[in-house]
């Protein structure tokens, strides 16, 4: 992934590849682990130099980039542009919002509806035959652990509304 960071560079300072300007700063890519978010101008001429960047990497490293995993987004440009462009490519056309590294992007989360998901995921590790078969060390363990940690991540990144946290609340207390 170094490699492919130093080839994304590269092509960005020769004017080859561009990125977006976000507040003076030029952002081309963000990148994690073995996942990579490409963030560039909606150009036809930057699309190929970013598919023969990925073509030499794979050629150089043996890595090849999963276009069937893959997404193409275009933010306000129309879904039948997008579309083209991904059918082009090889990838999924997709739009705003959308989840990165599991956390959803594009979407106003200070409305209780967009927390859903992590609701619904506390519902299920606190199922009430488990709060039946657990003794209290065991219920105590689980919500310290396990309900702890589950919310930490999204709320690292955004803000809660307090209704969301009022039901995560109630939902571990009538657990334990």
């Amino acid at each position: 992934m170094e490699g492919l960071h130093i080839a994304l560079m590269r092509a960005r300072d020769a004017n080859a590849f561009r990125g977006v300007s976000i507040s003076g700063t030029e952002i081309s890519h963000l990148m994690y682990a073995d996942d990579v978010m490409l963030i560039t101008p909606w150009d036809p001429e930057n699309a190929n130099c970013l598919l023969r960047i990925l073509r030499c990497f794979f050629l150089a490293s043996g890595l090849k980039i999963n276009l069937l995993k893959s997404k193409l987004i275009g933010v306000g440009i129309s879904y039948s542009q997008v579309l083209v462009v991904a059918n082009r490519i090889g990838c999924v056309a997709s739009m705003i919002p959308f989840l990165h590294l599991g956390i959803p992007v594009g979407q106003n989360m200070s409305r209780k509806s967009y927390w859903v998901s992590l609701i619904d995921r506390f519902r299920s590790k606190l199922s009430t035959w488990k709060a039946k078969s657990l003794s209290f060390g065991g219920r105590l363990t689980l919500v310290k652990s396990v309900l702890g940690s589950l919310g930490s991540y999204w709320m690292s990144v955004f803000l809660a509304p307090i209704s969301v946290l009022k039901e995560l609340e109630g939902l571990r207390a009538r657990f334990f």
